[in-house]
Parts: C-alpha cells; sequence; structure tokens
C-alpha cells in the first residue's frame, strides 16, 4: 500500500522522496530528522532538505523538543490542498503561452516570435534534438532535476542524450532538488531556496528559449526570440552570481 500511495502522490506533482518523506513523517506521527531518515531509508542530508522543502509548502511542521527539531505531517487533507494550489500555479499551458505572443512580439519589435511544440513522449526527444540542430556555442538553464526525473524515466531521458548528443562549450546550470547523471561540461550551481520553489526547466542558447513545463504531461515550448533570450539570460546571470556551488555531487 505504502508504495501505491508514493505514485499516487508522485502523479500528484511530488517528487519520489518527497513522497517517501512524507508518508514516513506521516506514519511517525513525530519524529526527528535522524529518526525519519532512518525509516525512510534516505540520507540524513536529503531528508533534512525535504523536509524543509515540505515545511515551506506548509506540508510539514516542525517543533522544539528540548533541543531537538521534531517534525509532523499535515494531515492528507493539507496536502491536497496545497497540491491544488500549486497546480493551479503551475499549469502554464500551451495556450497561456499562445496568449503571451503579442508580449514576445514586442520585445522583437513587432516580428512574430517561431514557437515549437512538442509533447508527451516526443518532449524530451524533440529538445534534444533542436538543442544538436542549433550547436549553441553556450547555454544556460534553470532545471528542477526531481520534476524531470518524476516524469521522465532515466532510461528515456539518457538514451535522448545518446541520440543528440552535442554539448555547448560553455554550460550553466542553477538547480534544486537532487542531481542525477550531471552532464560532463556542464557548471553546477544551487539554485538559492529562499527565492521559492522553482518547477519545470527553462534553457537559453542563441536566439532560443525552451520552456519544459509537467502539468498532465511533458510539453517543451521552443521560442525563437532573440530579445527574450537575451533578457531571460540577464536575470540568469544575476541569480546565477548570487548561487552557490554544489557542495557534493554524485
Amino acid at each position: 500500500m505504502a508504495t501505491n500511495l508514493e505514485a499516487l502522490l508522485v502523479g500528484a506533482q511530488l517528487s519520489g522522496v518527497e513522497a517517501k518523506i512524507y508518508l514516513t513523517t506521516l506514519e511517525m506521527g513525530s519524529a526527528s530528522l535522524t529518526d525519519i531518515a532512518k525509516r525512510s531509508g534516505v540520507s540524513k542530508t536529503s531528508t533534512y532538505e525535504v523536509l524543509e522543502a515540505l515545511r515551506q509548502r506548509k506540508v510539514v511542521r516542525v517543533s522544539r523538543r528540548g533541543k531537538r527539531g521534531v517534525y509532523s505531517a499535515a494531515d492528507p487533507e493539507r496536502l491536497v490542498e496545497v497540491l491544488r494550489g500549486e497546480a493551479a500555479e503551475q499549469a502554464m499551458t500551451i495556450d497561456d503561452v499562445v496568449r503571451a505572443l503579442p508580449l514576445f512580439t514586442a520585445l522583437q519589435g513587432g516580428t512574430r516570435p517561431s514557437v515549437m511544440i512538442h509533447e508527451g513522449a516526443d518532449a524530451v526527444y524533440g529538445y534534444f534534438e533542436h538543442l544538436a540542430k542549433i550547436k549553441p556555442e553556450s547555454m544556460d538553464e534553470i532545471s528542477n532535476v526531481d520534476d524531470i526525473y518524476s516524469w521522465v524515466e532515466k532510461e528515456t531521458l539518457l538514451h535522448a542524450r545518446k541520440m543528440y548528443p552535442w554539448i555547448p562549450k560553455k554550460s550553466r546550470v542553477l538547480y534544486t532538488g537532487t542531481p542525477r547523471n550531471p552532464r560532463k561540461g556542464f557548471e553546477l550551481r544551487v539554485l538559492n531556496k529562499q527565492w521559492g520553489t522553482f518547477h519545470g526547466n527553462i534553457a537559453m542558447y542563441g536566439n532560443f528559449v525552451s520552456l519544459v513545463t509537467f502539468t498532465s504531461t511533458p510539453t517543451v515550448i521552443v521560442i525563437e526570440s532573440k530579445p527574450l533570450a537575451e533578457s531571460l539570460r540577464l536575470l540568469f546571470t544575476i541569480a546565477w552570481r548570487a548561487s552557490d556551488e554544489p557542495k557534493d555531487l554524485p
């Protein structure tokens, strides 16, 4: 039953490790970080990071018991309420992009930008295929790793990379979540959690901006707009300078 509940929560926008930690905390009632990590089988460092992320989303509470912090899970009804609210905020659909096209056009000085859309199983392959076709010298990317691996099978991702193996000479990635299979040659920094929770994936390369969203199905939207790419690249650089290098990588 626990495994089924984990799968259910993953389908409702929690990452696999978030679902495991939440269910463990719910089952234990209230427990210390060490006890939750031991029961869930997740490392203490990762358990702390997930508990803090869930606390910020108000589905886990922390109190003091002497000098120790004690965590307890919010009621499942509260979790449903939070997930529904997040789904509404994150539901950036194709229609949203279409409605925003006049703004992209204004940024580009009146020229209608080119938009390509890939959905479902083809989304990951479409993204890497376009990257290999453009062969940019550099790329900047913001990524929620847990989102990606919750929606995309590891084998699919690695297979797409092998089919379209282009790697820009200068690549920077701001990430949140637990890094997995980092690509060689990519410079990584951890997105500052104080800025809030980032979902999905945004990449800027050449004159292109690639938006990857995970709502009901993986969707990749590629927009060709030099002004938009330059503007987002500027914001990325500001965030990059205010972010820290990862302490340890797999």
